[in-house]
């Protein structure tokens, strides 16, 4: 028997919030979250899609290229 594990740790951003979407690589605009799915849209405007939240976090803060 398997048994599911929720990942209760996962990031919750806030709706307008640009994150990152680690399974495909991309950033997207947090959209909302309906059917346990987190709903993403490219930044310019586009076409939604949807991370599961455990495959979502904050963006990375930009590394100084002058060390």
């Amino acid at each position: 028997m398997s048994i599911r594990h929720h990942d209760t740790r996962a990031y919750r951003p806030q709706v307008g919030e640009l994150v990152l979407d680690r399974r495909t690589g991309r950033t997207g605009v947090y959209m909302g979250t309906i059917g346990g799915e987190h709903y993403l849209r490219p930044e310019g405007g586009g076409r939604e899609w949807t991370a599961e939240p455990s495959h979502v976090s904050p963006v990375p803060e930009p590394r100084d290229s002058a060390d």
